[in-house]
């Protein structure tokens, strides 16, 4: 089965990641048990506090947009949009190996 694997990279304005995390963890309390979500990583630099990385794994692309259509997601980006320096950056990677890989 191929997944669907995404890393988006934000950076938010001067002072304004932990704001961020706190979003991004209230959406993670919804969107990690939706279904297809097999991994929700939320990361935050350890020198710079207003870099965030998330890593998603899902069973397929529509699934994952499938949970962008959930209204806790379009409350989250409304919300996160204002804190953002910049507009995120995303890559599409392919799962090939790991621990935890279904």
């Amino acid at each position: 089965m191929e997944h669907y694997t995404l890393q988006t990279r934000f950076i938010t304005r001067e002072s304004k990641g932990n704001s961020l995390l706190n979003i991004l963890t209230r959406l993670y309390n919804k969107i990690a048990y939706v279904h297809g979500c097999h991994l929700y990583i939320i990361n935050q630099d350890a020198e710079n506090s207003d870099h965030i990385l998330v890593t998603e794994l899902w069973d397929s692309l529509e699934s994952h947009q499938q949970s962008q259509s959930l209204r806790d997601f379009q409350e989250a980006i409304s919300q996160a949009t204002p804190l953002l320096a910049i507009e995120p950056e995303r890559r599409v990677l392919k799962a090939v190996a790991g621990k935890g890989l279904l």
